[in-house]
């Protein structure tokens, strides 16, 4: 098994240097790098191609959500996991709004940490059913946009593609599923959205159910799993919020 390479990006010395004693024995992580800044975080993400970015959302000279975005917007497939002291909705909101796939909370124990990094590499959404339902109430009603008519229609393997992309899976699961390459899952990915009009997955998504009685055979709204359809309500928003800056999850 290929190691999950990770980005840890905090001001804090302290902070930095525990996250590396956590994860010391886990052998299936690996540290690469160190960001103490925003803009560091968006260098080393450049640099470093690392597979999860752990960030802080309070930094010097660009915040952890305005250096999520720029990620997301240079690279939409990069995986940001926020950091926070709290709970609070307000900040978890707008990070996972920036692209971040979810938070953990700075004092959690080691195997914890561990796990929301592998699951948030393996395109798992880390957020607990008390957010998800909260967010979801708040944000629900401000994804209203008008229908365009698709470019052309989906192709069969297309039609499959949105589909896993509805249920919350990732490039590599959805890779896997199929029995492809990840590259192929990209070209395929590419074309979806032209033929959407989007210019993300959770947008994708979220147009693909709105489309479904109609335009995308074969997606089927349904009973929806809270936690995915938070993927696609807090994406678009994200990219609402971005001025159509990429997002993905």
């Amino acid at each position: 098994m290929s190691r999950v390479r990770v980005l840890i990006a905090d001001d804090r010395p302290i902070f930095r240097a525990g996250v590396q004693g956590m994860l010391r024995d886990f052998p299936e992580i690996d540290i690469v790098g160190e960001a103490v800044t925003g803009r560091q975080a968006v260098e080393r993400s450049r640099r470093l191609k690392p597979d999860v970015i752990l960030m802080d959302l309070n930094m010097p000279e660009m915040g952890g959500i305005a250096a999520t975005r720029a990620i997301k917007e240079e690279d939409p497939e990069q995986v940001v996991l926020a950091l926070t002291v709290s709970e609070a909705e307000e900040d978890i909101v707008e990070m996972v709004a920036a692209g971040a796939s979810g938070y953990v909370l700075k004092d959690v124990d080691p195997i914890s940490l561990a796990r929301s990094i592998q699951d948030a590499h393996a395109g798992r959404f880390q957020l607990d059913d008390g957010l998800t339902r909260r967010v979801i109430m708040r944000l629900g009603a401000t994804l209203k946009r008008p229908r365009r008519p698709l470019a052309d229609p989906l192709t069969e393997r297309e039609t499959e593609i949105v589909r896993m992309l509805v249920e919350g899976k990732g490039n590599k699961a959805i890779a896997n599923r199929l029995g492809l390459s990840e590259g192929t899952i990209k070209s395929h990915l590419r074309n979806i959205y032209r033929k959407l009009h989007v210019q993300t997955r959770a947008e994708a998504a979220a147009q693909a159910q709105r489309e479904s009685s109609a335009r995308v055979p074969g997606i089927s709204v349904g009973v929806v799993a809270m936690k995915k359809l938070l993927v696609v309500v807090v994406g678009l928003l994200g990219a609402i919020l971005a001025g159509g800056a990429n997002f993905n999850i």
